[in-house]
């Protein structure tokens, strides 16, 4: 027995790692899957993968898996719990749809365009609460439903007054992950990973968004002040921001009307400087407000239903676009953000050449144009990025109901990863940061009468194992800054990484002719120098 479970861990790593998959073939998930399920440990494992697949899994697999009563908030689910499944053991993201594919189809197939609604906030603050509010949905208060990736509801016109809706929910950011010495830093990036790319692709998918707050916090404000002027980065006006993006104070604690008053002059009227509207909002300079309460309770009654209907009015009044298949948009804004932040390693690095840990991954590319003056400026690029087209795949397992997966079209090869420069913004956007990357200073003259061009690269803690050569008419320089602790006060000697320069010395001179093949190179006292003779003239 303990040879046959050693045997089946073993199958199970080799699933889980990436080698020998097979690109969008998603045989490789058939096989996992089906390996698990015959797993006495199953667990073990599927508690590592996305958790949409773990739980489809394990509804399936159950006895009365089958026989449960589908209920939901949501026509369908991308999980991006993991950005890097894209690439790694599974090569898929998952696609659920909680309802069933034939709900979503008919409720799709007729493509009228839907106002879309990101419902943002905090942890725990009531986010898929106030969308069901929006969707017209009950599922009962015993209810508990988790919220993964990126989750999409898609009410019935009946039950939103006639205004076509996709409402996109997603999961709370910020929650903690397991404390511990060992794994905390590298959980805890993760998290901010996972939420940050959950958070960038709703953003960029919606057009309307209600962002739901608890009492309010200092944490709250500096939210609502970056989400305020990404929302102007994007060139909205404050007047179009101010349709577009409704705050919903959600004090679900409270049961009073009395109790709601009082908070309403805290933080409404006095911190805000709001007035409230005979409708029943509240308006302040840059945002309208609304006030819901405890569902169960005198307060409830009295705010809840009049707060939604008027968010609904808002929303239908408001002068955002529409979208009529939100699905294929959340695909693009995926396939955008992918081609952005995922990088390839050139298979040709050895190991001794890999960055030391802490260093950027692949190069910076330094493009030297020049002006009609012949002098040169320098353009910063990340040649490692590719191209993400994904498609949507279906897979059958045992007889079930189909299970779909997000794919690339195109196998991503075993060398892509996510670049190791991602940072993230106080408000948990995220963004590459080039500062761990080096480029060193550049001169590129013309040394003599004869057209001689000479490269001087400054670069006292470069590796002498630099690379130079032609291609065309330009000349290519690979080399790597390593850390170098005796050179505290040489500018920026924090900055380490690979570096690619490319000059194109033939504009230099457009009437000479270099031979690139007799170029020469030396490096010396942290300079490397690199000559390019001009052909002579012959008479």
């Amino acid at each position: 027995m303990a040879c046959f479970m050693a045997y089946v861990a073993w199958l199970v790593l080799a699933f889980m790692s990436s080698e020998g998959l097979a690109g969008t073939n998603l045989q490789h998930i058939k096989e996992l899957l089906e390996t698990i399920r015959h797993a006495a440990n199953a667990w073990e494992t599927l508690k590592n993968l996305p958790p949409t697949l773990a739980e489809n899994f394990l509804s399936v697999t159950s006895k009365d898996g089958a026989k449960k009563e589908q209920r939901s908030s949501y026509d369908f689910v991308v999980d991006l719990t993991r950005p890097t499944d894209i690439y790694d053991a599974l090569k898929a993201y998952p696609l659920l749809f909680p309802l069933g594919k034939q709900s979503y189809d008919n409720k799709t197939k007729d493509s009228f365009n839907r106002f879309v609604i990101n419902v943002v906030g905090r942890y725990n603050v009531g986010k898929t609460y106030v969308l069901r509010l929006l969707a017209n949905i009950n599922l009962g208060d015993a209810f508990i439903e988790r919220t993964n990736g990126i989750s999409v509801s898609l009410p019935l016109l009946q039950e939103t007054n006639n205004v076509p809706m996709a409402l996109i929910d997603t999961a709370g950011s910020r929650t903690p992950v397991e404390y511990s010495s060992k794994t905390f830093h590298r959980l805890s990036y993760e998290k901010q990973l996972s939420d940050s790319f959950v958070q960038e692709i709703a953003f960029n998918s919606a057009e309307i968004f209600i962002l739901v707050l608890n009492q309010l916090t200092l944490d709250d404000e500096l939210y609502l002040k970056t989400l305020h002027k990404r929302l102007q980065e994007k060139g909205y006006r404050d007047d179009e921001i101010k349709q577009r993006l409704l705050i919903v104070h959600n004090y679900f604690n409270l049961k009073t009307i009395k109790e709601v008053e009082k908070v309403e002059t805290t933080e409404l009227k006095n911190i805000f400087k709001a007035v409230k509207q005979p409708q029943g909002y509240w308006l302040s300079e840059y945002f309208k407000h609304f006030v819901l309460a405890d569902s169960n309770s005198k307060a409830g009654k009295h705010y809840n239903q009049r707060s939604i209907a008027e968010v609904i009015t808002m929303i239908h009044g408001s002068p955002a676009a529409k979208e009529n298949d939100l699905l294929t948009r959340i695909i693009k804004e995926i396939e955008k953000l992918l081609s952005k932040f995922l990088i390839e390693q050139s298979s040709s690095i050895s190991k001794q050449q890999e960055p030391i840990e802490g260093t950027a991954v692949g190069y910076v590319a330094a493009k030297i144009e020049l002006d009609h003056n012949k002098q040169h400026r320098i353009q910063l690029t990340d040649k490692r990025q590719i191209n993400v087209d994904l498609e949507i795949k279906e897979l059958i397992w045992d007889k079930l109901q189909p299970w779909y997966f997000i794919c690339s079209r195109e196998p991503l090869g075993n060398n892509v990863i996510l670049s190791k420069n991602l940072k993230f913004n106080e408000d948990g956007s995220i963004y590459i940061d080039y500062s761990s990357q080096f480029i060193p200073d550049i001169q590129v003259a013309i040394m003599n009468q004869d057209g001689d061009v000479g490269i001087t690269i400054e670069c006292p803690s470069c590796s002498p194992n630099f690379t130079v050569r032609p291609l065309k008419a330009t000349i290519i320089v690979q080399g790597e800054k390593i850390p170098d602790a005796t050179l505290k006060d040489y500018v920026n000697t924090r900055r380490t990484g690979k570096f690619e320069i490319q000059i194109p010395i033939g504009k230099l001179d457009e009437d000479k002719v270099y031979e690139l093949r007799s170029l020469k190179k030396e490096f010396s006292n942290g300079v490397i120098k690199i000559t390019v003779p001009a052909l002579r003239d012959e008479f």
